[in-house]
């Protein structure tokens, strides 16, 4: 197959999503980074009630019109709101309540001046300026009134949503349960963490380290199957066993132009539909794509490099995670920085994502910082790095203080 675009990439494996996850009921507590499966609407007017948005006290404005700093109107206190209480005491002219922050108005009173703006002597109170109607109180409904829409079907459930939906009394939601993804590392060169290596030529694992917590960070729910040794019929077993215990597969190697490379001949002898087999991309060229079980599972053979195997996480994995789920937001954000040092390359053909860590200046001024190297082999720019600025196809350079697009991880 030719080189493939990233976004015809990108838009085969979206396409490729034709349905939702599980619905799934949860407390809270527990739905934090969810996707909302329905709309919210607000229980009640928010506030519930006129309430007071300082400490202060409570009058009617137009007692205070004449106010001067000269000659005050004087107003007699006639008790005293706390948060909590309600008065169900008409406010009578002439007078004022005490009151705190949160506290409900009592009935006839229709302004808060702020408890510095007066002085108070035995139980009256004196104010040296107009008060305005309206003035420090929070309106019933002023935020939100019954029936409206407070949290949307497809948006991510954060603290301050939560915190939105608690103050509606709302003590559960429906969500998309997490997709189930499934990690397996091929190569007969990889032995796990905790395990010594045994000869020369072996390494470490890394990858389904990094793609397991990288899903489990990105809303899936995530099984690391380990590793497997480059055996063709071995390898073959493993995946007919475990295909279909997840909804989405990811392999990392055996997807490039090597004699062990299995992972590319085993799809299609297991029944995926190969959607697209080498992306125009740097890192990630091999890349590979599929379906299967009747379209409703996906299949991502990565490349084998470290680098690779993560950035491609990013750019086709999550969104895929997100549009399983029914999410509205299906990419990692992005923002303009000012590229630190010069970038140059040979070959533009393809389009790259270079490592870089993204800091900001103490005007706002957002900087990339690139890694001191592109290989892909080199795990340690991944621990560097909290994002990757893209170059363009047909770009060789871009000067230091150039501004460059970045995809934040």
């Amino acid at each position: 197959m030719d080189l493939l675009p990233f976004e015809s990439a990108l838009k085969l494996v979206l396409n490729s999503v034709n349905r939702t996850t599980a619905l799934e009921r949860l407390p809270l507590e527990l739905a934090i980074g969810r996707i909302l499966a329905e709309d919210v609407k607000a229980t009640f007017n928010y506030p519930i009630f006129d309430n007071s948005a300082m400490d202060g006290f409570a009058l009617k404005s137009g007692d205070t019109k004449n106010a001067t700093p000269e000659n005050p109107v004087v107003l007699e206190i006639a008790g005293e709101i706390s948060a909590g209480e309600f008065c169900e005491n008409p406010l009578e002219e002439g007078k004022a309540y005490k009151i705190f922050t949160g506290a409900p108005l009592p009935p006839g009173a229709d302004a808060v001046i702020e408890i510095e703006k007066v002085e108070v002597e035995c139980n009256k109170v004196y104010i040296k300026e107009p008060v305005k109607s309206g003035s420090n109180v929070r309106k019933a409904g002023s935020y939100a009134k019954l029936g409206e829409v407070i949290a949307q079907k497809g948006e991510e459930l954060t603290p301050g949503k939560i915190g939105v939906l608690a103050s509606f009394g709302i003590g559960y939601v429906l969500t998309y349960s997490r997709p189930k993804v499934a990690i397996v590392s091929t190569g007969s060169e990889l032995r796990e963490p905790c395990h010594p290596l045994l000869k020369p030529g072996q390494i470490y694992n890394s990858n389904s380290y990094a793609l397991t917590t990288a899903v489990n960070q990105n809303g899936g729910l995530a099984t690391n199957l380990g590793s497997v040794e480059d055996d063709y019929q071995r390898l073959r077993e493993f995946l007919k066993d475990t295909l279909y215990e997840s909804d989405i597969y990811i392999t990392t190697g055996g997807v490039s132009m090597g004699e062990k490379d299995f992972i590319k001949l085993l799809v299609k002898e297991l029944g995926i539909d190969v959607k697209f087999h080498k992306v125009r991309i740097k890192p990630g060229k091999p890349t590979l794509f599929g379906t299967y079980d009747n379209g409703r599972r996906l299949f991502f053979g990565l490349p084998g490099n470290p680098v690779s195997a993560l950035v491609n996480f990013y750019l086709f994995v999550y969104p895929a995670i997100r549009k399983l789920q029914g999410a509205k937001e299906l990419f990692k954000p992005k923002v303009r920085a000012i590229l630190t040092q010069d970038f140059k390359r040979k070959n533009a053909q393809r389009r790259e994502y270079i490592r870089v860590k993204v800091t900001f200046g103490e005007d706002g001024t957002v900087y990339a910082q690139p890694y001191k190297n592109t290989s892909s082999g080199d795990m340690l720019s991944m621990g560097f790095a909290n994002g990757v600025a893209v170059i363009y196809e047909g770009v060789k350079e871009v000067k230091k203080g150039q501004t460059v697009e970045v995809i934040l991880f």
